[in-house]
């Protein structure tokens, strides 16, 4: 065979995904790389809003108490020693 038909038939090869075997696509169950760890797993499953809120209910803690310290201390900052 021609070095040219060679490269044709690579180039078509690529084209149609590598000349994959049909048995190689369902080893896995026919799931790609992304969705190979979401199967059941025994661990803690959130979803992304879920996690959303908690970042912002304890950012809202962590403001509300520097505010509350701030009113607590009178809002006057210390001296430093020498001063």
């Amino acid at each position: 065979m021609s070095e040219k038909a060679q490269l044709a038939k690579d180039a078509i090869k690529r084209r149609q995904g590598g000349g994959k075997s049909p048995s190689k696509a369902t080893e896995n169950g026919g799931q790609s790389g992304l969705n190979f760890y979401s199967g059941d797993v025994s661990s803690l499953k959130v979803q992304p809003n879920t996690v959303l809120i908690i970042s912002l209910v304890y950012l809202g803690i962590v403001v509300l108490l520097h505010i509350f310290s701030k009113l607590r201390s009178g809002g006057a900052e210390t001296a430093p020693e020498g001063q």
